[in-house]
């Protein structure tokens, strides 16, 4: 009697064992996020994503680099977008038609709440950890909030598998893929077989 009592006891314990939700109110240089992105420097960088707001499968790739003053952000899908910000210009580049525009503008910085943008800040930064599901399976997460903004990262043991940034605005949803401290200069050229258009 007592053995099954210890059993049912232990079983419950077993299913109750789910990962709690807390917040830590300071790192140190410990999270998940810090440890896989200790290396990472936000000047100089080239990053492979999917995208995941739609679909699970979603075949679109995103690609964000930069290098120092020189960004570059692409979608590759069903359509094709290309931007590269360069010398107070964006150049917005259409890779089917083989044309751009470009335009004087402030920069605009598409990895902002997606890739961390200050190491120093994020490994002591305070942030709310805890399990959720996506997709189906289960992942430990942790939260980031920056005033209104929130970022959070995806991981299965130390590997990061996914990226939420959450503003006011919108939202956007990515699964990563890789990540590289190499950019090739090349990246932010214009292609000389690509015609001009302008409004």
């Amino acid at each position: 009697m007592i053995k099954k009592i210890f059993l049912s006891l232990f079983a419950l314990l077993l299913v109750g064992c789910g990962v709690e939700t807390k917040v830590i109110d300071e790192a140190n240089g410990d999270s998940k996020t810090y440890l896989f992105f200790k290396d990472f420097d936000p000047n100089n960088y080239y990053v492979e994503l999917w995208d995941r707001n739609n679909k699970k499968n979603d075949d679109t790739k995103i690609i964000m680099a930069r290098s120092d003053d020189k960004y570059y952000y692409e979608i590759s899908g069903s359509t094709q977008m290309i931007i590269i910000q360069k010398d107070g210009y964006m150049y917005t580049l259409d890779p089917q038609m083989k044309n751009y525009n470009r335009v004087e503008s402030q920069l605009e910085d598409y990895a902002y709440g997606v890739l961390p943008n200050d190491m120093v800040t994020l490994r002591t930064q305070g942030y709310e950890t805890g399990e959720e599901k996506v997709y189906g399976k289960n992942y430990i997460y942790e939260k980031y909030t920056n005033n209104t903004d929130e970022s959070t990262y995806y991981f299965d043991g130390d590997d990061l598998v996914y990226i939420r940034y959450k503003s006011p605005e919108s939202t956007v949803f990515f699964k990563y893929n890789l990540m590289s401290d190499k950019v090739k200069s090349s990246l932010f050229e214009i292609p000389d077989d690509y015609l001009e258009i302008t409004y």
